[in-house]
């Protein structure tokens, strides 16, 4: 299976597993992804979920056509969703994360918008990175498609917190089990949406 899921407590890990792939999200994984996601949105025994992925890629990209509602879904959950991300997140694995309310990436972690160097362009991901980062920001990276690193990540905002690979899963749990474990409904008021 390309995902796996784990219930921790409160906390629903949902793990990318399709490392033969880069964890690019096709249509049937994206698909995969987001039921999973709205299932532990659903679950009222899930406090917070954690994404995070297998192998030393986060994500290579996305089906843009079915995985447009992952563009947004960070905006319309009101569960925290935390990312955990390490090696590269490029496209729609970067729209992806730009939806999480907390990231953390593994320092030497790389980052882009490289779809122009196919000759494609998607507003779904424009709109999903420029609305972390900013619009300016974000059409500057899609039109040139160059990669950036995790310092500039967390000088714009899209990374919170940068840790030694070996430490990533360690950190990003503590701060997702904190999350799952804080007053839900303090939790529901701060992510509702604007």
């Amino acid at each position: 299976m390309s995902l796996r899921i784990e219930q921790d407590g409160r906390l629903r890990r949902i793990t990318l597993a399709a490392i033969e792939k880069r964890n690019f999200l096709d249509a049937a994984l994206a698909q995969d992804l987001l039921r999973e996601l709205r299932d532990a949105v659903a679950d009222d025994e899930v406090g917070a979920i954690l994404l995070e992925a297998d192998g030393p890629v986060f994500c290579t990209g996305i089906d843009t056509v079915a995985g447009e509602d992952l563009f947004t879904i960070g905006r319309r959950i009101v569960k925290p969703l935390v990312a955990a991300v390490q090696g590269v997140a490029i496209s729609g694995g970067l729209a992806l994360l730009a939806n999480a309310h907390v990231v953390l990436a593994a320092q030497g972690t790389s980052f882009g918008l490289t779809d122009i160097r196919e000759g494609k362009w998607s507003e779904a991901i424009f709109r999903a990175v420029a609305s972390a980062i900013g619009e300016r920001r974000a059409l500057e990276l899609c039109l040139t498609g160059r990669i950036f690193s995790t310092p500039d990540a967390l000088a714009w905002g899209l990374v919170h917190q940068v840790a030694p690979a070996f430490e990533l899963d360690d950190r990003a749990s503590e701060v997702a089990g904190a999350l799952a474990n804080a007053n839900p409904e303090a939790v529901r008021a701060g992510l509702r949406p604007r």
